[in-house]
């Protein structure tokens, strides 16, 4: 399964929104589980999950003079910060590798 698969990429935008709206490993693992088993356990599916996260879509940057208006922006409307979601990715990442580790294949 390649990183661009639709279900690579909904696995890997549900673990990382998992995270990003702070719910925990265990949680996130859960979730992202039984999605896989929804889908009939498509093999190589957490590597892919994994490889995904990087070609996900990102925040379109913004000119420095504008960031501070941006972030008001964001904070007025209930954004997270982009730190958060970078953080969140990269948990994503680390649960799907290992997640690929574990419990990979039928």
């Amino acid at each position: 399964m390649s990183p661009n698969d639709s279900t690579a990429q909904g696995l890997a935008t549900m673990a990382s929104a998992g995270f990003e709206f702070a719910s925990s490993p265990e949680q996130v693992a859960h979730d992202v589980r039984t999605m896989w088993e929804h889908l009939g356990r498509p093999e190589g599916a957490f590597e892919a999950a994994a490889a995904a996260i990087a070609v996900l879509p990102q925040r379109p940057e913004v000119p420095v003079a504008l960031q501070a208006r941006r972030r008001e922006f964001e904070q007025a409307v209930g954004i997270n910060p982009v730190e958060v979601e970078l953080a969140a990715a990269l948990a994503a990442r680390e649960l799907l590798e290992t997640m690929a580790r574990t419990c990979g294949t039928r």
